[in-house]
This record gives C-alpha cells, structure tokens and sequence, in this order.
C-alpha cells in the first residue's frame, strides 16, 4: 500500500480508528482495574471449581474434577498451569483476556449497522453494565461465553453477506461457545435463522459442512474425556436438553416467574446509587421510542400486497405462530418456544423481503429471545444469566439512539450531527457509570467500616451480586486461605488424611489435595452422622457446630476446623448404597442406626461407578447390607447374577425399584428383575394395612395418586410378604442361601420420609433387622 493509500484509507477509516482507540484503552483500564480488585476480593464458589478442573486438566490435579462444569476456560487456564503459572492470577486474566475480545468483537458486529460513535457508545454501554462490572474477571463462565458468541454470531453474518469461508471460523466458535458454557449452544438457533434469511445456504452447503467438520473436531477431545470418566460422552450434553426440568425450589436463587429478567432489568443495567432510576429509564426511552419509530418506518415504507391470497397465507400463519408462542410461552419445552421463534423471525423477513438490514435487526432478536427464553424457563434466576441478553439489549438500545437520531435532525454541511451528539452523550453517561462502579467497589474494600459492616450483613438478595457480596466474598475467600495455612503447619502429613469442608472447591484449591464433596446437610446431626460414617480427619466450615466426635480446634473469622476424637466416634454396621437419590434421607430413616456409605458422589469422580456391576463379589461381601434404589447396570443378567451370589453368601440386599420405573434406561416397568416381574402400580389413598401395628400417613403425592413399584414373584422366587397394603407387598424377605433380599414396594423409605412418619420409618428399620 503506497503513501498516498494510507493516507486515503486515514481518512475515510478516521473516525473508526479513533473508535477503536479510545475502546482499547477503555477495555484495558477497566480490566486492569478490576482485575486488581479481584485480587483482593479473591475466588468464588464456582472460580474455585473451575480451578480444581484446571489443575486436572493441567495434569497436576488432586483427582478431584466436576464434570458437569463447561470444560474451555478451565482448560485454557490450564495452559497457563502448565507453563508454570498456577494462581487465581491465571484464570482472572483468562477471562479478562477473553471480555477484551468479546467486546472488540461487539463493535465490529454493530458496525455492521451503525457508524463509529454508536459502536463505541453501545460498547461502553455493555462495559458499564453493572452485571458485566460485577462478574468481569471473576473466572465464571459467562462472560466468556458471550464473548465467543458475540464472534460466532459476526463471523455468520461475514459468511452469509462476505465470503462463505467465514463459515471455518463461524461453526468452530459456536462449538467453542457451547464448550465455555453449555447454554451458550442455543446460540445455534439466531445462526440458523440468519443462514435461512441469507437464502444461500445451497450453494454454501459445502462450506458450512467444512465449518461443522471443523467444530466436531473441536469437540471430539472433550467427548473422549467424558467417555474415559463416565463411560457416556453425551451425559453433560443430555443434561442440558433436560434443562427445563430443572425446578428445585429449594435454591436460594429459586424463582418460578418467567419474566424475572425483565422485571428486575434495571439491576442489571443502571448502578445503584442516586442516578439509578434515571439511566434506567434513558435507556427504557431511547428503546422504546426507537422501536416505535422503527416500526413506523418499516410498516410505512412496505408494500403488503393485500390482494394476494399467499400474502394473506403468510399473514395468517405469523398470527398463528404468533399467537403459539404467546399462549405457550414458558408451558412448553424451551426448545420448542425458541423454534417458534426462528419460524416467526422467518416469517417476518419473508413478509418484509427487501427492507434493508432487516436480517440483521431480526437475528438479534432471535439471540435475545433464545437466551431470554432459557433461563426464563430455567429455576435458578441469578444475575449473570442476564449477562447472555446484553449484547442484543445493546443492539436494540443502540438501534433506538439511531432511529431517535434520524427523525431529530441537525444538518451541517449535508451531515446530520445527531447521529454523533447522541451517541457522544451516551458514551460520558457509561464510562460515568463505569468510573462509579470501579471506584465505589475500590473504596468499599478499603474502608474498614464498610468492609465489617458488610460481613455481617445476611445475604439478603441470592439473585444478584453486589458490592457486599464481593465484600463478603473477600472475607470468606481470606479465611479459608488462613484456615488452609494452618492445618499445613498443625498437620503436615494432612493430605493423608481424610478432610472435608461444607467449602470443598475452595478448600481443594487451597490445600491442592482430595476430598470428597459434603452434603449440605442442615443439622447438626446429620453433619455429624455424615462426618462419622465416612471416617473424616478434618472438617472445615464456615458454620459454628457443637459436634461431640468433632471438637473444633481452630477458627479464622467465620471458617472454622474441626478435627476428629476417635474415642466418640459409634460403633455402627455398614450398608453399601449404589443408586441416586436414598443419599439424600436414608440415614434419617434408619435412624442414624448404621452408616450408609455412597460411592457415587455425582459431579464429584472418585469412588466407583453407580452400575451394580461395576462391583466385585469381594467389595460388596465388604458391607452386610447393599441398598438399591434408582440404580444402574451395564449388563443386566451378570448384574443379577452378581446380586444373588452376594445373598447366597450371607448378605441381605435392600431393593425398592420403584426409582426405576420412567425413563428409557435402567426401566424395570413390566420387566423382571431378580426372578420378580416389577410394574408402576397405584395405591389408594388409605390402603388396608396387615399387620395392622403402626399408623401410615395417606398415600397421596401432593394431592394426587400415589406411584410405586409392584412385585409380582415368579415360580423361581418365593417372597414372604412383611407388610402388604390392600394385600399389595410393602416388605416382603426372599431368603436366598444364607441371606436374603428385602424387597420394598410403593416407594415406601420415600413415603416415610417425606410425610416424616417415625412409625413408618421404624417399620423399615424393624423388618431390615436393624
């Protein structure tokens, strides 16, 4: 390029390079800043999480690994370990790394709509959000994720407008997305819809299949991983397809409204303080008022032709899909509400063919509503989920600041100033907004008033993070490293031991050595049973406990160590659960009588595999008792074989197969298991008991029927029935060779323990011989 063309290319790219340079040394500020404070604020729950995977994946782990965690920032994190830069540090800068990116992505993607100064003021409106400010850096997955999908929706549209060779980048980093967090996937659903406007997708075809080769590619070494740990590559995978029915209202960010988001937007978008209210409502204004606009100007400039019966076709259908979506919002799958987004998002391009950019306008919509309608259907409703929407909510605000422009015109020399004065006004309105946050945050950590006031406070508000939750957080994160510090001095041989912490990925980290997840128990003795069956050294928490085996001998602010006296620890007989859900209630219904020991510790891999298979003869004769319930097997015939053998030898088997009857694996409905033909049977609500000893609470769920597992013995098995409701076994014994199986019907451990029946719960206990 000669003298003259940089000179030439200066002065008509004048502006946008200006741009660009005034958001880089934005985005480096802010970060750096923020950064720091995050150093001292320290890691939180789930960044300690996502630096224990590091370690594993770094290949310095503990063997301590959540796979249910998304695996691409913990591994590129893992880099950093490798090369010898194993700190907080690393997956701070990570992610700061990766936000610098994301944003200078954004305004690459609104400059395909608006000039330079509405790019850069939509960008520094994006920073200055406080849901960005408080999660920027933190090493959660959010952030990240955006980033990535904010390049993945740009490279799409270069793809669709460009060059289809924009495609070997597009579908990659959608996989890469969906790989920093698993929600992020549905992303898939604006990609498609903009393919589908761009109407080439035929003659791209060979293109986008070279893309989807490149992103499988991308995703084969994760799959492998999963397989060697799981033995099912796809169990993250299915999981997120199952998010709807995630609906636990149990979580202290539970929240079943479905417009939560939009009703609490203004804590996502305008920091507190005295201008609160009043940049929220800029905002809410300029969008408003641009979208009406907007509208106006399409609907007037387009010619419908009314006349022809496959335009009124078309119509009808959009009222329909419409009308669909509205009615069934948040009652069907997520999937299926997000699909007939992409159908109305077509419709309407289809109908308005021609307008300009209207594609573009359209796959934002598309990207707002997926995410919007995900985690409006998803139970936990915290504030970085918000964080999926704000590109597309900047889009729109930006696009409202546009329109708003175009209709109040200041000419000068053929140019209209609005389009500059407006987006000038809104830029100082966000780095104010940013300048406040950072130093506000910076003055609350170094105000030593502030700081304690803000420990003691009661976390009032699970949905979103403030500067009091950063506080708090400083506090406890501090702690836990003081209290990490001391056990290395008071035990140096501590990683032989056995330690637990109610702050287990913390205390993984901060110890680098294993431990097994803790339940969260909400009594002291349920802790204590927990503790005493699993045999623990050490117990961290931040809970102040009065545990008799478990004196606690050290205390750093709110962590407290607790280290174990042999002499008060129970003599108790040992059970082998392997299943999923009795973990959760079967100790309180045997009374704390015996200790149930669980292998399977979900996201947690150590321990055996949940398949009863999986298990040798010698390990299960380990334990007098093994309790089934929702349980797996690899090949059922060996399984079964490998069960009756353990009877035959002396052990009793506790079965109750009524967590096995819905789903498509593992269903014993109208099948046979252990020589007993199991079905999903009723039971009425206040059934005739024999014996008649004990007084049962109604067999009613929530009100309605009750569902349980129905044994009927074949010739090769003979079951004495214990206790049967309306002739129907509730315990029966099947004495096998010097053991014997207890079978437990109508989900009857569940029954006791949900209706919190001490005569029932006494009944199981009874006839188990405990």
């Amino acid at each position: 390029m000669t003298k003259i063309n940089h000179l030439k290319y200066i002065r008509s790219h004048g502006l946008n390079l200006i741009c660009l340079v005034i958001l880089l040394i934005t985005l480096f500020l802010v970060v750096y800043y923020r950064l720091k404070l995050q150093m001292s604020i320290g890691p939180f729950w789930d960044t300690y999480s996502f630096l224990d995977n590091a370690l594993e994946y770094a290949g310095i782990g503990t063997g301590y690994i959540e796979l249910d965690r998304s695996p691409f920032l913990p591994f590129l994190t893992s880099l950093l370990f490798r090369a010898g830069f194993v700190s907080e540090l690393a997956i701070y800068l990570v992610d700061g790394i990766i936000f610098i990116l994301g944003v200078v992505g954004l305004y690459h993607l609104l400059r395909l709509r608006f000039n330079s100064l509405e790019s850069l003021a939509g960008c520094a409106v994006y920073i200055s959000f406080p849901v960005i400010l408080a999660w920027l850096g933190v090493g959660y997955l959010d952030i990240a994720a955006v980033s990535f999908s904010i390049w993945a929706i740009y490279t799409t549209v270069l793809a669709v407008k460009k060059n289809p060779r924009y495609f070997y980048l597009a579908f990659p980093l959608a996989m890469i997305a969906f790989l920093t967090r698993f929600t992020a996937g549905f992303i898939v659903f604006p990609i498609i819809l903009y393919i589908l406007m761009g109407g080439n997708y035929l003659r791209h075809l060979k293109q986008m299949l070279k893309g989807l080769m490149c992103s499988v590619l991308i995703i084969i070494p994760y799959l492998l991983f999963m397989y060697q740990k799981t033995g099912d590559p796809f169990i993250t995978i299915t999981s997120l397809l199952s998010i709807q029915s995630e609906s636990v209202s149990g979580l202290a960010a539970y929240s079943a409204d479905p417009l939560y988001y939009l009703k609490t937007m203004d804590l996502f978008v305008s920091i507190q303080g005295q201008f609160h209210n009043q940049i929220y409502y800029l905002f809410l204004l300029i969008i408003v008022i641009g979208v009406v606009i907007y509208l106006y100007n399409l609907v007037k400039s387009h010619k419908f032709h009314l006349n022809s019966p496959f335009a009124k076709l078309k119509i009808l259908i959009l009222a329909v899909l419409l009308l669909g979506f509205i009615f069934t919002f948040s009652k069907i799958s997520s999937m299926a509400s997000i699909g007939l987004v992409v159908l109305i998002g077509y419709m309407v391009y289809d109908l308005m063919r021609g307008k300009e950019k209207l594609d573009l306008d359209l796959l934002f919509v598309a990207w707002f509503m997926a995410q919007f309608i995900v985690h409006a259907q998803y139970a936990q409703k915290v504030d970085r989920y918000f964080i999926t929407m704000a590109p597309a909510l900047v889009y729109f605000l930006i696009l409202g600041l546009n329109q708003i422009a175009g209709k109040l015109k200041i000419n000068y020399r053929q140019l209209n100033l609005t389009r500059y004065i407006l987006p000038l006004l809104l830029l100082m309105v966000a780095l104010l907004s940013t300048t406040a946050y950072l130093t506000g945050l910076d003055h609350s950590l170094n105000d030593n008033y502030e700081y304690l006031s803000a420990i003691n406070q009661p976390d009032d508000t699970p949905f979103i993070v403030n500067s009091t939750d950063l506080l708090r957080n400083k506090y406890t994160a501090d702690n836990l490293a003081l209290a990490a510090n001391w056990l290395k001095e008071y035990d140096p041989q501590y990683s032989t031991k056995k330690i637990r912490s109610n702050q287990w990925p913390g205390m993984v980290w901060n110890l680098r050595t294993y431990m097994d997840k803790q339940p969260t128990w909400n009594t002291t003795e349920l802790i204590s049973h927990e503790l005493e069956k699993n045999n623990i050294d050490y117990y961290i928490s931040t809970q102040s406990l009065n545990l008799e085996a478990y004196p606690h001998v050290a205390q750093f602010g709110d962590v407290f160590i607790y280290q174990k006296d042999p002499s008060k620890i129970e003599n108790k007989t040992q059970m082998l659960y392997i299943g999923q859900n009795w973990q959760n209630y079967i100790d309180e219904v045997l009374g704390f009588k015996a200790y149930v020991i669980y292998e399977n510790l979900g996201q947690v891999v150590r321990g055996k595999p949940t398949e009863i298979d999986s298990h040798s003869l010698e390990e299960l004769q380990k334990y007098p008792y093994l309790l089934l319930y929702n349980f797996k097997w690899n090949d059922q015939e060996k399984a079964e074989e490998l069960l009756t053998r353990y009877v035959e030898s002396g052990g009793t088997l506790v079965i109750d197969a009524s967590g096995n009857l819905e789903g498509s694996f593992y269903n014993l409905d109208n099948a046979e298991f252990m020589n007993t033909i199991i079905t999903r049977k009723s039971l009425e609500a206040n059934p005739k008991i024999e014996p008649n000893t004990v007084n049962f609470s109604p067999f009613l769920s929530d009100g309605e029927t009750w569902y349980g597992a129905h044994y009927e013995p074949t010739n090769q098995s003979q079951i004495q029935p214990l206790v049967t409701a309306d002739g129907n076994i509730l315990i029966g014994e099947q004495k096998i060779g010097k053991g014997r199986i207890i079978w437990i019907g109508y989900n009857l451990v569940w029954h006791a323990f949900h209706l919190e029946n001490q005569e029932e719960m006494k009944l199981i206990r009874d006839n188990m011989g405990i």
